[in-house]
């Protein structure tokens, strides 16, 4: 069964390999105005996604502290 797959993957890898290369703006010239664009969209989502990830981690850290504390005292409650 996974001889079957693995031939696929490598059969649709040699059809569908001209999809593969990278598009102009990335294959393109690193100084033109659209490489210098696609580097300040990368900085800027950077930018927004990583403190919005520490946030939910954070949450996540805290919820978990406080649940921990919650059930710590109920057991020592009875």
């Amino acid at each position: 069964m996974t001889d079957y797959l693995i031939k696929a993957i490598i059969i649709l890898f040699v059809i569908f390999l001209e999809f593969s290369y990278a598009c102009s703006t990335c294959y393109g010239d690193p100084n033109s105005n659209a490489g210098k664009g696609m580097d300040m969209a990368i900085i800027t989502l950077l930018g927004v996604i990583t403190p919005l990830l520490v946030a939910i981690a954070a949450g996540i850290i805290s919820i978990g502290l406080k649940s921990k504390k919650i059930n710590q005292n109920t057991l020592k409650n009875d």
